[in-house]
């Protein structure tokens, strides 16, 4: 207990005790043998006077000192208190704030300790299925001010896979929990050093990106192309397929294969009497035909979660358990029950896609036409020997790193389709949720290079103007506390020279 806790303590103690003294000397004890009140002589003047007054003074002389003995060790202590309570409640904060973190899956896209990851994501212009690069959130501190920061929570990203998670933007958390989704985002920021320390490995990672982009466009039209494979082949698999769930109903319910658990499986009765030696509720007949049944699945169709389910069902006459998880046994009426729901998944799956194989064909080919004219055009590629020549004094060294840092920290906001990988990668600076650089525009807003210096050093703040009639929202990031001056410096003169 506290001193200030400690202290209340005591003057409740005392008040408490007064109270009772007072109560205890104006009880009147009703005896049967006392005259009426009126009738009897009450104490005298020395009685009210000296014993009884005294005491009183006396009761309230001890109080008075108690309190002021105690109240100033109180006083003290009540700076350091409501520090330890706020600490406390900051705590709280940090602790329920990692609950939605892990609650509503951050981790999932921004990493489990928040370094940064991916999301499944339909690239717009393609509609192509990629993964969208989602940054690190263990030093946005660095880059937005918290107000910044609950922005992006509360209102999301519009156009990648950044959901609105405020209620006021639409999402599931009030503000009380955005609050303590911040104070947690806040204790897991690295320390500064770790984060400028981490500067030469991104840069050193978006050249490699930028070196390696045609192998990578080509990976992903091949995939494309494979994928475009695999819808032509679906009418064939289809056909394969087709029949074996009318094949596996006819085996667990036909009088000649079927037992009452396999016919319950499919809410059924079994009017037959059908060996089953290992008591499993599958006939003997019923598992020797499953076995051949899965075979044809596995043979028959494309590769998928159930497909691979079926895989590790085994079917044997002789024992009741004849597949298992792990150590986990699994009895064969499960595996039938499994059986059933898998298959059925298929064949409605390659159904459905047989029905519509025309529009998935086209959508497909569409995407692949998307990134072919990607490969061709190569908007992704940077000329750093010519870009050497027009803004860094033939310094190909200086012109490298800018490109680097530029692709490291400008580039997911200021070129179209960076984030969702090289293949979608349109020309630098061209603009997606920040603006277009390209054609001269960072000289249109900043005439002078030092103010271009201090927008990318301070970033913008809402309401605030920058440049040449530009008003801020707050959406700029700041990069001061990440980059050093010289490295802002080479992004800047980068800019200045996009065409």
């Amino acid at each position: 207990m506290g001193i200030g806790a400690a202290t209340l303590a005591i003057v409740a103690v005392a008040v408490i005790a007064w109270l009772a003294f007072l109560v205890r000397n104006t009880r009147i004890r009703h005896r049967r043998d006392l005259p009426p009140p009126n009738l009897s002589p009450y104490l005298t003047d020395d009685d009210l006077e000296t014993k009884r007054l005294d005491r009183v003074l006396l009761a309230a002389l001890v109080a008075v000192a108690v309190i002021a003995i105690v109240m100033p060790f109180y006083y003290l202590n009540e700076t350091a208190r409501q520090e330890s309570a706020a600490h406390e409640f900051d705590d709280i904060a940090i602790e329920r704030g990692h609950e939605w973190f892990v609650e509503y899956q951050c981790g999932n896209c921004h990493g489990a300790n928040g370094g940064g990851g991916g999301a499944r994501y339909v690239e717009a212009r393609s509609r192509l299925e990629t993964t969208w690069a989602a940054p690190a959130v263990n030093d946005v501190l660095y880059r937005y001010t918290e107000e910044e920061v609950r922005y992006w929570l509360v209102y999301g990203r519009p156009g990648t896979p950044m959901p609105a998670w405020g209620a006021e933007g639409g999402g599931p958390l009030n503000t009380q929990q955005i609050d303590e989704l911040i104070a947690y985002l806040d204790s897991i920021q690295i320390p500064q050093s770790e984060v400028l320390a981490a500067v030469d490995g991104r840069v050193d990672l978006e050249l490699s990106r930028l070196a390696g982009a045609d192998a990578q466009v080509a990976a992903v039209v091949a995939d494309q192309q494979a994928a475009i494979a695999a819808l032509e082949a679906i009418p064939g698999q289809y056909d394969a397929i087709r029949d074996l769930p009318r094949r596996l109903e006819s085996l667990l319910t036909d009088p000649a294969t079927c037992t009452d658990e396999s016919a319950a499986l499919l809410a059924t009765s079994c009017s037959g009497t059908a060996s089953d030696q290992d008591r499993d509720g599958l006939s003997d007949a019923t598992e020797i035909n499953l076995g051949s049944l899965v075979a044809q699945v596995v043979a028959g169709a494309p590769p998928s979660d159930a497909r691979t389910a079926i895989e590790k069902l085994a079917f044997d006459p002789t024992t009741g358990f004849s597949t298992s998880e792990g150590a986990t046994p699994i009895a064969d009426l499960e595996g039938a029950r499994l059986l059933i729901t898998d298959l059925g998944t298929i064949e409605r799956d390659l159904r459905l896609a047989a029905q519509n194989l025309d529009v998935l064909v086209a959508t497909a080919q569409a995407g692949l036409d998307s990134v072919l004219a990607s490969q061709e055009a190569r908007r992704y590629a940077v000329d750093i020997p010519a870009l050497a020549v027009e803004a860094f004094d033939g310094n190909v060294t200086r012109a490298q790193r800018a490109v680097g840092l530029f692709n490291a920290y400008c580039a997911r906001c200021h070129t179209a389709g960076f984030s969702a990988g090289i293949a979608f990668t349109q020309e630098p600076g061209s603009g997606a949720m920040g603006p277009s650089l390209r054609e001269g525009r960072s000289v249109v807003q900043f005439p002078s290079i030092d103010d271009h210096y201090d927008f990318v050093v301070k970033g913008s703040t809402n309401g605030v103007r920058y440049g040449v009639n530009g008003v801020g929202r707050g959406w700029m990031p700041g990069f001061g506390a990440m980059l050093s001056s010289d490295d802002i410096m080479l992004i800047v003169e980068y800019e200045r020279a996009l065409r």
